[in-house]
């Protein structure tokens, strides 16, 4: 035999044998790719999960040349579209898209999505973008064994290992803050859980990375849309949509999988695990029933509010009576440069700070609350002008109003309003408080309330300039 062709050979057997090394580290055969039953069939002819599937020792096959050897004697060349010989359809596998998606999304087009390493070792530069940033062909195992989606590192450590702040946006230390979504539950998710409401239940509960966001999907917002238009960034995912009906009624649910590419509102994704739809832990309110538009009163999340008559005044930032809001308005990051509710240092995940466990607590005007509703019309006990003595909901001849009770009583607006909605009241009017109201009664200039601390008084509406 020739020596260049003894070479040539050894040099091949060499190659084969690491490639082997590589693939037979114990997890292979237990993966998708290496699965003797359902594993990869490029190859028609040829064992399903086999090497030859995508490896070739040889430069040509029955004759007919490769176009090889390629590096790893691969059949093609080491990139994207070697994956996209299998990967290449929407609908195949799970939350995968298809190629023409996933071209448009970050991860695909970014120059900075290079895994960093060390563990498994950071790739280079000129790896930007591709699959084997966050995918091992041959598969992984860790301690808890082999890791799902033929992913390079576990879940949230994937994710994490590139959004800690160098280079891509830091939302690891979010997440270590007293209130976060749990993404520390791993091992929970599963891309092919489908709508099983059991599967965001008990001991299943979750609130995983993948949950909120299709790494094979997920882009920056050219322009931001408006409510309730979820984000470029949540689109992709699982949803729970509803359909209403009367006030105080547990609203129709729908499963919406990754793959249905019709509208999706924000507050689909968040009712996966904040709704009736599951059954939710004890005290965690159903907030597709308190944001229902039926309801008396509601945020308006789904629909725009009802009372048309609210002054202009009475708003603070732009906010206007017929504009809506994302759930994200009021649950996110403390840290302002941090977009979504991943973690917070205030209760319930706020934005910012607002009393919403004690109904004694003095408000401030950098408070939540005032980010949407003017702290002077609402919580001042000082007049702007010589009117002002006729604060907010004054009783007639008398200056002890909404606002002084708010601004120089100290009670905080949790002590006679509900967050999300009322089922039962208008104004958002929450009863049993202490102290609070034990009763309301609204009227077409005012209404009356029933305080837990003083007589019954009766007001009328007023928005002091």
């Amino acid at each position: 035999m020739p020596q260049r062709v003894t070479r040539g050979l050894a040099a091949s057997a060499f190659l084969l044998a690491a490639v082997t090394a590589a693939a037979t580290g114990g997890a292979f055969r237990s993966t998708r790719h290496g699965d003797p039953d359902t594993g990869v069939q490029r190859l028609a002819g040829e064992p399903r999960g086999e090497c030859s599937q995508c490896h070739d020792q040889h430069a040509s096959r029955e004759g007919a040349p490769t176009g090889g050897p390629f590096p790893y004697l691969l059949f093609a060349a080491n990139d994207n579209a070697l994956c996209a010989t299998c990967h290449d359809a929407a609908g195949r596998f799970d939350v995968y898209p298809g190629t023409a998606p996933w071209s448009a999304s970050t991860h695909a087009v970014s120059p900075i999505v290079v895994w960093p390493g060390p563990d498994p070792p950071g790739r280079p530069a000129a790896d930007a973008g591709k699959c084997v940033n966050c995918h091992d062909a041959h598969g992984t195992k860790d301690a808890d064994g082999v890791v799902p989606s033929m992913a390079a590192v576990r879940e949230e450590g994937l994710c994490l290992g590139c959004h800690d702040g160098s280079p891509a946006p830091d939302v690891r230390t979010p997440f270590l803050r007293a209130f976060a979504h749990p993404v520390s539950a791993s091992g929970r998710h599963d891309a092919g859980e489908g709508g099983d409401p059991a599967r965001f239940a008990g001991g299943s509960r979750h609130a995983e990375c993948a949950d909120c966001h299709n790494p094979h999907r997920g882009s920056a917002d050219r322009v931001p849309p408006a409510p309730p238009a979820a984000s470029n960034r949540l689109v992709g995912v699982s949803r729970v949509k509803v359909t209403n009906g009367p006030a105080a009624t547990r609203p129709v649910y729908t499963w919406a999988g990754p793959a249905e590419t019709g509208f999706a509102a924000e507050y689909e994704v968040c009712f996966k695990c904040h709704c009736s739809w599951t059954t939710q832990p004890v005290g965690q309110s159903d907030l597709a029933l308190l944001l229902n538009p039926n309801n008396p009163s509601f945020h308006p999340v789904e629909q725009t509010g009802r009372n048309r008559n609210i002054d202009p005044f009475a708003f603070a930032n732009g906010w206007t009576w017929d504009r809506l809001v994302y759930c994200s308005d009021c649950h996110g990051s403390d840290d302002p440069s941090v977009r979504g509710p991943h973690g917070s240092t205030y209760r319930h995940l706020l934005r910012k700070d607002y009393a919403a466990t004690t109904a004694a607590a003095p408000m401030a005007p950098t408070d939540l609350c005032f980010d949407c509703h003017s702290w002077d019309t609402y919580a001042s006990d000082r007049a702007p002008d010589a009117s002002a003595a006729a604060s907010r909901f004054n009783p007639p001849g008398e200056s002890r109003g909404h606002a002084y009770h708010v601004g120089r009583r100290e009670l905080s607006c949790y002590a006679c309003h509900q967050s999300h909605g009322s089922t039962q009241r208008p104004a958002l009017i929450a009863t049993g408080r202490t102290p609070g109201l034990a009763g309301y009664t609204q009227s077409a200039t005012g209404g009356s309330c029933t305080p837990t601390c003083h007589r019954a008084v009766t007001y009328t509406v007023n928005y002091p300039r």
